[in-house]
């Protein structure tokens, strides 16, 4: 970071100054110092400023008139304010002024250098994403250029992420050649059935860059076979780094488990759930949570609504532009009737479609109706799709055990998990077995590389990912020949259990720490990842060894 591209600290006492300058210094950010705010605007235009970071107090007034300027001079610019325990109280002040956040004094070194290199990598993103959506703004004046563009990424998107699944019925009207709603679905590892319905923001190539990180992340996160609630985490954490503030993404996710007889629903931001029982009776799953985007990361909620499996004969989905401005015999339909057209029209959702936009109710002459998406779902036929993984799980004759250990810089090829699952997969095991095998394989290896030997903090690839790579890739250079990782995996025809047992020849990890960990996060050596695959788990701090079971 040159000087014209640097931190200003606005700081009027000396000690605190320096520590903060020092710190910052010590990660390679340039900073500049002021201990009034008549210096601070003088420096201000004279250099590129990448953050500011300011006191409340100076000895010429009060930060607080120099936030009001900077966000109308550098609107893209984070502002975050060092505050002591006594200035609480104005914390809502400065957020509404537009501070980013705030450190508390007395400052704390390393933390604060994480936090100011992340606003600033951020700031970095948000500007060039502000750079793209102004040049797609241009390119909406050559409306077919962009059409034709818009429809070969979102016929990409549903062509790469979406798995089709007898029982899941989809119809899709939009405004355009591209549409603003996505209906995603993939199966875990575990067999369960994940569906994503999301309606972004906006239409054409604006929504596309809205929601193609979310699809992309959910179609990662499905086959690591993540809880529902870490899958949710992790879209809010994908849609906070990529997205600007004003994009939002409402959603459905909903989850299928034959295992356990259950479907679990997050309704956030989109029209009501249509569950039917197999009596025939309706009921509504709501919405009681805000689209993705709106909320931090740490405040959104994973709660679901669960409801037994075997007691539903069909579900409906769909976005809100099915039932909102409709009008028939040119009286404004209300929610309430809408939603009764649909539940009674369900069996021949194309016609649906057609009826609900044949209701659509237009403005100032022209057919601008939202896009619209009604999303079907058998619940008969899909429990005969989710058996049929089940029934892929014939019993494998025979007995087999293997041993192997990579030392050294064998350690940096980490193909060895999908070379292992593609050897069982030559023995017989169905392919699902062999992706949750393979999934485990992963995990246990690279956290017993990363963490065990390289020892990298497990929240590190969160907060900091790119400082993350940066280490790794120092480790991956000067790792030693007696660094090792052993592994061990047992398959035993009378259990039909695949034991996987792997130690490395790190310090080990403290287990307790990591089953405090919540159910959400996808981080913490990846225990609750592992442990929700594996049928049983084990750790031994003496050895350090990690051993697992998998039922086929």
């Amino acid at each position: 970071m040159s000087l014209e591209n640097c931190v200003l600290i606005l700081e009027d006492d000396i000690s605190t100054c320096l520590i903060v300058s020092k710190s910052l210094s010590a990660q390679g950010i340039k900073t500049i110092t002021a201990k009034t705010i008549a210096e601070a605007k003088a420096l201000i235009p004279e250099h590129d400023i990448a953050l500011f970071l300011l006191d409340v107090h100076l000895p010429d007034g009060d930060s607080t008139q120099l936030v009001e300027k900077l966000r109308v001079s550098h609107p893209l610019i984070p502002i975050l304010v060092m505050t002591g325990d006594y200035e609480q109280n104005r914390v809502a002040e400065f957020f509404d002024l537009g501070v980013r956040d705030f450190i508390n004094k007395p400052v704390h070194p390393i933390l604060l250098a994480s936090r100011v290199r992340n606003f600033i990598r951020n700031s970095i993103t948000e500007r060039a994403l502000f750079d793209a959506n102004e040049m797609y703004q241009r390119i909406a004046h050559e409306k077919e250029q962009e059409e034709e563009l818009a429809h070969y990424v979102y016929n990409h998107i549903l062509k790469v992420h979406t798995t089709k699944v007898n029982g899941l019925n989809t119809v899709i009207r939009s405004s355009g050649k591209f549409c603003g709603d996505m209906l995603l679905s993939a199966k875990a590892p575990n067999g369960n059935l994940i569906v994503l319905l999301a309606d972004a923001t906006g239409h054409g190539m604006a929504a596309a860059l809205t929601i193609y990180p979310l699809v992309s992340t959910f179609a990662a996160m499905v086959s690591k076979g993540l809880s529902l609630g870490a899958i949710l985490k992790e879209l809010s954490a994908k849609h906070s780094q990529c997205i600007p503030q004003n994009r939002f993404v409402a959603a459905v996710l909903l989850e299928l488990s034959l295992s356990d007889n259950t479907i679990r629903i997050w309704n956030g931001g989109m029209p009501a759930v249509l569950m039917f029982d197999n009596d025939g009776s309706l009921r509504k799953v709501t919405s009681h949570h805000v689209a993705i985007g709106i909320l931090p990361d740490d405040l959104v909620s994973t709660k679901m609504e669960v409801f037994e499996l075997d007691k539903i004969s069909k579900i409906a989905l769909f976005s809100d532009g099915l039932i909102e401005n409709k009008v028939m015999d040119g009286r404004s339909l209300s929610f309430s009737e809408t939603y009764d057209i649909i539940a009674a029209n369900l069996d021949d959702p194309e016609s649906l479609l057609s009826m609900m936009h044949s209701y659509e109710n237009f403005t100032n002459d022209l057919n601008d109706h939202d896009d619209m998406t009604l999303a079907v779902l058998d619940l008969a036929l899909l429990r005969e799709e989710l058996k049929q993984v089940e029934a892929l799980s014939k019993p494998l004759p025979g007995s087999f055990s293997f041993e192997f250990e990579l030392t050294g810089n064998a350690l940096n090829n980490e193909k060895f998990a999908y070379n292992i699952t593609e050897l069982l997969g030559t023995y017989g095991f169905h392919k699902d077995f062999c992706q949750k095998t393979f999934t485990v394989l992963t995990e246990l290896f690279v956290n017993a590389v990363d963490h065990g030997i390289f020892h990298i903090p497990s929240k590190l690839k969160e907060e900091d990912f790119i400082a993350y790579l940066s280490i790794r890739e120092e480790k991956q250079a000067t790792i030693a020949a007696t660094d090792k990782v052993t592994v061990k995996l047992a398959w035993d025809e009378t259990s039909q259990k695949l034991t996987v047992k792997l130690s490395d020849s790190g310090s080990g990890y403290a287990i307790g720490k990591l089953k405090d960990l919540g159910n959400d996060v996808a981080y913490g050596r990846g225990l609750k990842l592992i442990t929700s695959l594996c049928h049983t788990f084990s750790y031994d701090q003496n050895t350090n060894t990690t051993h697992v079971t998998l039922d086929y």
